[in-house]
């Protein structure tokens, strides 16, 4: 959600490789919350699955972070199969390898870079998958347009981005900080959290990058949290592009905006005292073409 008028790829792609490596250990932290089989899990295996991995299969996994869906896809490939998982963030993908050892997975590879900087020769892939990445990078067409490329004949692209914001309710943080501050909506076509919300035309994107066989459903992940105050530093803690926008801000002014999302988690409260959020994920699956 900048505020000027010209963007800067480069600066953007500085600026979101600085903000995952400082939330690496947040997301470590966090784990727990984020990897419950109620929340992260559930896109996890709904990519799989679209994916229709089997043994054997190669598999490149877009922004995985620390290993997501890299692992499940590793399990479901076997011994025989190999996962490249990828990321701009090295200390995230640190954590990534301390899982698939921890999981006994050893045919993970992974590899730090920028999504737009990886280079595989044509029809390298049995699948591509992506969980909550594509809606960060700067130019999904030309992205789209190299992953099929990677692609094998008949390959399967599955990939997962956050619905609209109104379908998002962890997004309740980032409707007060935009509030408070008095923010203006960020341009069209902008890379963020929900720049792939709409499913008709992320599936004509798709589409228009050479995919057959298109199609977009929904699923629900669930995030919880001890309490309010516990929810808010989970935000803090793991959503840098919404947490950067008060982090600039005067300390007092800090502490009245948290403040204020602190109290915006009170309607999804529940009797014990814990924040339970229902959050809509967007997935797209489609075939590479078979020229």
């Amino acid at each position: 959600m900048e505020s000027t008028t010209t963007f800067d790829p480069v600066a953007y792609k500085q600026m979101q490789r600085t903000d995952w490596r400082a939330a690496a250990t947040g997301w470590r932290a966090w784990h727990h919350v984020l990897e419950a089989e109620t929340a992260g899990q559930v896109i996890s295996h709904k990519l799989v699955e679209l994916a229709a991995l089997g043994p054997g299969d190669t598999v490149l996994d877009i922004g995985t972070g620390y290993g997501e869906p890299a692992l499940p896809a590793a399990r479901a490939v076997g011994s025989q199969g190999r996962v490249v998982a990828t990321d701009i963030a090295a200390e995230m993908l640190a954590f990534g390898r301390e899982r698939a050892i921890q999981a006994g997975l050893d045919n993970i590879e992974f590899v730090a870079s920028d999504a737009d900087e990886l280079r595989f020769d044509p029809d390298t892939f049995d699948a591509v998958l992506s969980r909550q990445g594509l809606q960060y990078l700067p130019d999904v067409p030309g992205t789209l347009r190299r992953l099929h490329a990677f692609l094998k004949r008949e390959g399967r692209l599955a990939m997962a981005v956050w619905g609209p914001p109104d379908t998002v309710q962890f997004a309740r943080s980032l409707a007060v900080i935009v509030h408070q501050l008095k923010l203006p909506p960020p341009p069209p076509g902008r890379p963020g959290p929900f720049a792939l919300a709409d499913a008709s035309a992320l599936a004509g994107v798709v589409a228009e990058a050479g995919f057959r066989d298109v199609e977009t459903g929904m699923v629900t992940v669930l995030y919880e949290a001890a309490s309010p105050e516990d929810f808010t530093q989970w935000t803090r803690d793991v959503a840098p592009p919404i947490a950067n926008l008060v982090n600039t801000q005067p300390p007092e002014v800090q502490e009245h905006i948290w403040r204020a999302v602190t109290e915006a988690w009170d309607p999804l409260t529940t009797d014990d005292g814990r924040v339970r959020t229902e959050n809509t994920a967007i997935w797209v699956a489609a075939t590479k073409e078979a020229n």
